[in-house]
């Protein structure tokens, strides 16, 4: 890739950087530059100093992010495959009993617009921005050197990519054949993946840590799983010795999907005494008459996003608190709601107050059991807090 001319920033900017912030914003820089959006650029401070190498867009407020410090650095085959074998042996080595995780978490780990997850020896990528776009091809290669995989899927469908210029992609097999979801492990338990058709890359990975919890608390209790998607929360409720397991989505492919995580998991979705698989809206649901199965002991709340944007905040905290209301009026003494918000406009503060809002408002007292924030493969750079984005709390009725 053709190198593009120096960035230099105005006096005081490099700051963030040398802390390990990944962005340039258009204000920090002291001149703007004619260039192709995507391309490499060198970036020096008001001084002249070099502070390494970033991709560059014109388009966007956010010029420049970093990939190296090292000006020296050449951005190759070479340069992914270094980081992929660093970033999976950090990220396997934390996780005992899985096989599905997120090997690059873009710029929480140093490689901005690129998302890498593999589900056992079938690795699915994502490409959010220009630089990565204009990258693609050594990334297929360097995830081929690396892992020696199966199979290589693009599932680049964001529409995120329009605002850096880009276009939705089809989805896309890079590499080997595959034609049904694929079966990995996590905390030993075993799960399906729809990586060509299901959401994200096909699992929501980043959700591990608070179905582990789900699992130690659910022994001799009935299980809510509100937008139980394809019912990885009630599969560790099940075997984690819940004695009844509703789970609740609006979509009936998805919780075709949830019967088949119960079948490969040796459990029986056909027993009404123990399980349900309810097609309808959470909402609907809550507010609008008895939920079958009721009561429960503990409830899953793990919604969709619901702040895509700043202007969308007030209406966001309107509906989680809403929401959380009615999930916490459904409990009684001792009752226990596992809650959720993948929000990253929403602040863990912000979501502290939400909960205590609709404590409020359902007239219950809570007691905060535990916080869960992102998994050690999602994890949060101290430097870029705009990654932190996770936030599930354990709460228990008194």
């Amino acid at each position: 890739m053709n190198q593009i001319n120096e960035i230099w920033l105005k006096p005081g900017k490099e700051i963030p950087i040398l802390a390990g912030h990944p962005w340039i914003f258009s204000n920090a820089i002291d001149r703007d530059i004619q260039g192709e959006n995507g391309q490499i650029v060198k970036v020096k401070d008001g001084k002249g100093r070099d502070l390494g190498l970033g991709t560059w867009n014109g388009l966007t407020s956010i010029r420049v992010r970093m990939l190296t410090r090292d000006q020296e650095e050449k951005i190759d085959v070479a340069f992914f495959v270094s980081r992929f074998k660093e970033l999976d042996g950090f990220k396997k080595s934390g996780l005992p009993k899985t096989t599905g995780y997120r090997v690059v978490h873009a710029e929480a780990d140093g490689i901005p617009g690129l998302i890498l997850d593999r589900y056992d020896d079938v690795f699915v990528f994502q490409l959010h921005t220009a630089g990565m776009d204009k990258l693609r091809a050594e990334i297929i290669e360097a995830i081929r050197k690396t892992f020696k995989p199966s199979a290589i899927i693009e599932r680049s469908d964001l529409d995120v990519r329009k605002l850096e210029g880009l276009t939705n992609q089809p989805v896309e097999i890079h590499h080997g054949k595959i034609d049904e979801p694929v079966v990995f492990q996590e905390n030993g338990i075993d799960f399906y993946a729809d990586v060509l058709h299901g959401q994200k890359t096909g699992f929501f990975l980043d959700q591990r840590d608070a179905r582990l919890a789900v699992g130690q608390l659910a022994n001799g209790k009935r299980v809510l799983n509100l937008f139980g998607y394809t019912g990885a929360f009630s599969v560790h409720a099940a075997l984690g010795g819940a004695i009844f397991v509703a789970t609740v989505d609006v979509s009936r492919q998805a919780l075709e999907t949830a019967q088949k995580n119960f079948e490969i998991n040796k459990l029986d979705p056909e027993d009404e005494n123990k399980f349900l698989f309810l097609e309808a809206n959470v909402m609907d649901l809550l507010r609008d008459r008895e939920i079958p199965g009721s009561p429960y002991d503990l409830i899953v709340c793990d919604p969709p996003a619901f702040a895509k944007s700043e202007k969308h905040m007030p209406q966001a905290i309107k509906a989680y608190t809403d929401l959380n209301a009615d999930c916490l009026q459904q409990l009684g003494s001792g009752g226990i709601l596992v809650t959720s918000s993948c929000s990253g406009r929403v602040t863990p503060e912000d979501f502290r107050n939400m909960l205590r809002l609709a404590a409020g408002h359902a007239q219950k007292d809570v007691r905060v059991l535990r916080w869960i924030s992102q998994p050690i493969d999602h994890a949060e750079r101290l430097a870029f807090p705009e990654g932190r984005y996770l936030k599930t709390a354990v709460l228990e009725v008194i």
